[in-house]
């Protein structure tokens, strides 16, 4: 059974509508997403509540595909999909997705990367994209962008639904129980005392510390680490990307 809904003003459209703002995503328990690609890797994943279709793509695998997502079908005008819509050249497709808790209470036998202030939602999802191609289980995020910002899960490229999450306000305390499992908790920053990555063995219960874009790894965070590593590079730049930069550690600590 198919719902057709045309107009842009409909309590359910205005619904998903809201739920690009991350106060409307916390309220409902929902977040947003789109595209065909997406859609698919959420497919078995995750609980959808609405499978959002526009009118002109209500037909073959994408309506395969939203039958299969086990939320209930609502296919929408051009004009009242395109107020949900976010993408420039969107595939007309939309998953109302339930947050579920997947963070548990312990990091026991986990690969886990931790993220510092982190604030862009493509580097924080690019980060998630290449954590779990590398093998790891969980990231650790304090005070980053919102992993359920529509950026964030579009640059996730669907590792989103796959890997495990842990969310806090600030760094101390979860740094603490990591250390408390034997683990090294190691910032990626500068320093005389810096580890060189590659001339220094990673171990695989390592965790690794990415800091904001900006400022780096915070001092509290800093205070907290047993150590800090920097990646060996030309002086032609000083820096590189906080996603770069994790993903050339991540890529070192796979192969332990």
């Amino acid at each position: 059974m198919h719902t057709y809904i045309s107009s842009r003003t409909n309590p359910t459209v205005q619904l998903i509508a809201s739920l690009e703002k991350k106060k409307h995503r916390e309220e409902s328990g929902l977040y947003l997403c789109e595209g065909i690609k997406l859609c698919r890797e959420a497919l078995g994943r995750c609980k959808v509540r609405y499978a959002a279709v526009r009118e002109d793509k209500a037909r073959g695998d994408v309506l395969e595909m939203c039958e299969k997502s086990g939320g209930e079908i609502i296919v929408l005008s051009e004009s009242a999909f395109a107020k949900i819509s976010a993408d420039t050249s969107p595939d007309g497709v939309v998953f109302v997705i339930e947050m579920e808790n997947n963070y548990g209470s312990s990091f026991e036998g986990e690969r886990v990367i931790m993220l510092d202030s982190v604030r862009d939602p493509g580097n924080v999802g690019t980060v998630i994209r290449c954590a779990a191609a590398f093998g790891f289980d969980r990231v650790i995020l304090s005070d980053c962008a919102d992993i359920y910002n529509p950026k964030t899960v579009r640059a996730t490229m669907g590792a989103l639904f796959k890997m495990k999450f842990t969310e806090v306000s600030s760094s101390e305390e979860v740094i603490e129980a990591l250390r408390s499992e034997g683990r090294r908790v190691i910032a990626a920053a500068l320093g005389e005392s810096a580890l060189t990555l590659g001339a220094s063995p990673l171990r695989a219960d390592d965790c690794i510390v990415i800091g904001n874009e900006g400022h780096g790894v915070s001092e509290a965070t800093l205070n907290g680490c047993t150590g800090v590593i920097k990646i060996p590079m030309t002086d032609k730049t000083e820096s590189l990307n906080a996603a770069v930069a994790a993903s050339v550690i991540m890529w070192e600590q796979f192969k332990v």
